[in-house]
């Protein structure tokens, strides 16, 4: 019986104290691409954040707030592109520098060139306004869409910077000497000088604001007309690359100089503070306002930057787990059932925690090998119910975050005891010839097991342990009820396989037994369990068999049948956590060097280093101590080597 749990954290609404001493501030989303200029950033209404580079022509897209990174299509004519825009219809439009305006319908898969009378093709920026339409500002004049990009009209000739929709549904724009204002969607317009200032965006308040290279941002009332300095408490150097505001109107300005970085003021202006903490560069370039509040920032060279918690203090901060209950149904008394949990922490800088767990009566345990999980990471726990009684009980999971102010989450477990049936029966148990590192375990069907049951069995796993006390030696089939599954340590069952139920009268598996270097040779416990249509899981009585090393008389030798070459066998299991077995065999007496190294090339340790006689031997490989990741195993002896490939996976 499987679940998965995915844990997601909206991490929503940060009351963000704006200050340098934040070194948490920006996160990195170790995107898009390598090294990645990213020169425009835009969010459709799903929240999936599209960024557009510079330096190859090429648009990514993140749909987790920058957790990972895809590839769009390619354009047919790439080159920088400096605006990507979204209409309400989720159609994407990238303003590709010198080539043009494309369209994308299909989210960034495909690309078609739309220039139809878009006689300018250095397009700088582009917006949608309120009923649709496209505007791009070009180096040759304002062109208008009205008919999603198919055709293009010139609106006024000119050299324009930038183009913005204002509060009153005008269209306003500046060519770097006057300001002009739009009320009739460009059949007329008012200009106002603006000297050396360079406007650059509107505010949710309807105010206009501008800056110049020389530390100093304008803020007007009056649509041009006049403008306040508000240049306070900072000093800065630079020209602004962008601006953007939050809905409650705090001021993010990204400037391009070698020392600025991003400015931030959360009081319409009158005062302003650095906020580059965890930048590794301030040469930033767009920024985007998320509609889950966090802000996003572009960069010159390394990628895209995110903030930690959204800079909206209006939003509460919740973790979102599905589902909001784990039911194992009902499970027969005498046995036990377990629920295998994959806990996501995707789309969040935060770990997850997870905290004390708690059940009515006790028949809950909970294993995990580590209590937290780390950003974008996952772990993988289990909650193992064993009923001693025909009553249900419940027990819940506590969940947090490592941010203080969000609310723990209790992720609720029920579980209900049921009858004795459906149990098949381990028919023998024995070791494979010339591999004693395995063996053949036949059972027989359990009842009710056809397609046309009630309940029928869908599929058979089998599960080992090393055997407990008074299991020693015992190769009969006892009777009683199944084991339980208990966590103890030295009591904990190993998944081993899988086979899907089909209806025969008898199934058979070849399962590893792993070799022990101890006296006397420990015993293995094996029992088989069904799960059927309903999701009941029932247990065999058990079956043991000895570690296989007394049987030859020499530990980690297989039998007197020596290999004629060399061999090293796939460890197993593969992938693992943590522990591995390494299988290799001798043809004749060799010096013998087993390491394994990391994908570095580097040594993490030797397993075997001395001189051993010819026939199969076995090595362990704990990865407790190590990462997640992909190793290799280098086995030498004499002047023969082979080397094969282990995956740990945590």
């Amino acid at each position: 019986m499987k679940f998965t749990l995915t844990v997601a954290m909206l991490l929503c609404g940060a009351i963000v104290q704006f200050a340098e001493s934040q070194d948490t501030f920006w996160m990195p989303t170790h995107g898009p691409g390598v090294s990645s200029d990213v020169r425009s950033l835009a969010v459709n209404s799903s929240g999936v954040v599209f960024a557009g580079t510079w330096n190859d022509g090429t648009i990514w897209k993140t749909l987790d707030e920058g957790g990972t990174w895809a590839q769009c299509g390619a354009l047919p004519d790439p080159n920088p592109v400096l605006a990507i825009t979204c209409n309400s219809r989720d159609h994407l439009f990238a303003s590709v520098y010198g080539k043009g305006m494309y369209r994308s319908t299909d989210n960034g898969t495909t690309w078609a060139k739309k220039d139809s009378g878009l006689t300018a093709l250095s397009v700088r920026t582009s917006f949608v306004d309120k009923i649709g339409a496209v505007w791009v500002a070009t180096e040759s004049g304002l062109f208008r869409s009205s008919d999603n990009g198919d055709s293009w009209s010139l609106i006024k000739p000119g050299y324009f910077y930038n183009v913005y929709l204002d509060s009153s549904a005008a269209i306003a724009m500046d060519d770097g000497v006057s300001l002009y204002r739009s009320t009739d969607r460009g059949t007329s317009w008012i200009s106002r000088s603006i000297s050396n200032l360079g406007f650059d965006g509107v505010h949710p308040d309807g105010s206009y604001i501008a800056s110049t290279v020389t530390s100093q941002i304008f803020r007007s009332t009056d649509f041009g007309a006049t403008w306040k300095d508000l240049h306070t408490g900072v000093s800065w150097s630079g020209d602004a690359w962008s601006v953007t505001f939050n809905p409650r109107g705090d001021i993010f300005y990204a400037r391009s100089g070698s020392s600025s970085g991003v400015l931030a003021s959360r009081d319409t202006g009158k005062t302003w503070n650095v906020v580059n903490g965890g930048l590794t560069t301030t040469f930033v370039l767009p920024l985007l306002y998320h509609p889950k509040g966090y802000l996003f920032v572009g960069t010159a060279g390394s990628g895209v930057f995110r903030t930690r918690y959204p800079v909206d203090p209006s939003v509460t901060p919740v973790i979102d787990a599905q589902p909001v209950s784990l039911d194992f149904g009902k499970v027969r008394v005498g046995a036990a059932d377990t629920l295998s949990l994959q806990i996501f922490n995707r789309g969040s800088r935060d770990s997850l925690r997870l905290g004390s767990f708690t059940s009515t009566n006790g028949r809950f345990t909970f294993a995990m090998d580590t209590a937290v999980v780390p950003p974008y990471g996952y772990r993988t726990a289990s909650v193992v119910y064993a009923p001693t009684a025909f009553a249900a009980d419940t027990g819940t999971i506590r969940i947090s975050t490592n941010d203080p102010r969000t609310p723990l989450f209790f992720l609720p477990v029920s579980g209900q005891g049921y009858e004795l049936t459906h149990a098949p029966g381990i028919m023998n148990l024995t070791l494979v010839p010339h591999y004693s590192n395995q063996a053949r375990i036949v059972w027989n069907r359990s009842i009710n097991d056809s397609a046309g049951a009630a309940d029928p069995a869908t599929q058979y796993s089998i599960w080992r342990r090393p055997g407990g006390t008074g299991e020693q030696g015992q190769t009969g089939r006892p009777n009683g009820v199944a084991p339980i599954l208990q966590a103890a340590s030295g009591l904990v069952w190993d998944f081993i396989t899988t086979t899907p139920a089909i209806g025969l009268d008898n199934y058979a598996a070849v399962v590893p037994v792993p070799y022990t270097y101890s006296s006397p040779a420990p015993w293995y416990v094996f029992i088989v369990a069904v799960q059927t249509k309903s999701m009941q899981v029932y247990m065999s009585p058990p079956d043991s068999i000895q570690d296989p090393a007394p049987l030859t008389g020499a530990a980690g030798k297989a039998n007197n049948r020596n290999p004629d070459e060399l061999v090293l066998n796939q460890n197993y299991p593969n992938p693992f956590n943590p522990l591995t077995t390494i299988t290799y065999g001798l043809p004749r007496k060799a010096r013998v060097s087993l390491v394994v190294y990391n994908s570095l090339g580097q040594a993490i340790t030797t397993l075997v280093n001395m001189e051993q006689e010819p026939g199969y031997h076995q090595a362990r490989f704990d990865g407790s101590n190590v990462a997640s990741g992909v190793y290799f195993c280098r086995l030498t002896a004499g002047e023969f080597v082979r080397i094969s490939k282990l995956l740990l996976l945590r």
